[in-house]
């Protein structure tokens, strides 16, 4: 029983850092993490691109029809590369590639926020990025 007990103890010493690092899923680093795709951000960066990270706000119900009506809206603002959109309705996360000599990060969200009001949903912008392993922070 001492054993056990020993065991038990030892097992549980490790899972608790492991529990502790958990994503929370509410913070921007979990948020960008969740629709982060290495392939597609190397790519856009490489074509002179930038992407953007943004919370969505509003009532999401976790259903494909969502998705692919969100996918849908976010590629079909001008300037959004094809293929670069990652949605995460768990975390309520919204990332795309855009091209900047095209278009601003501004005009696309104001696009993209006029396609998601008849959805009662709207876009924060939270971070970017321009240049490899940069991530930039909303300008306050």
């Amino acid at each position: 029983m001492k054993k056990f007990l020993t065991a038990a103890a030892v097992g549980l010493a490790f899972a608790l850092p492991a529990a502790v690092g958990l994503a929370c899923g509410y913070c921007a680093e979990d948020k960008i993490a969740s629709v982060y795709d290495h392939a597609a951000v190397k790519k856009a960066l490489g074509n002179g691109h930038q992407v953007a990270f943004f919370h969505i706000e509003g009532i999401l119900v976790p259903e494909r029809a969502i998705r692919r009506a969100l996918l849908a809206s976010a590629e079909s603002v001008e300037g959004v590369d094809r293929g670069s959109v990652r949605i995460s309705l768990e975390t309520a996360s919204l990332s795309l590639a855009f091209d900047s000599r095209r278009t601003s990060l501004a005009a696309v969200q104001t696009a993209l926020d006029s396609k998601l009001a008849a959805k009662r949903l709207s876009l924060f912008y939270f971070q970017g990025m321009d240049r490899p392993a940069e991530l930039k922070a909303a300008r306050r």
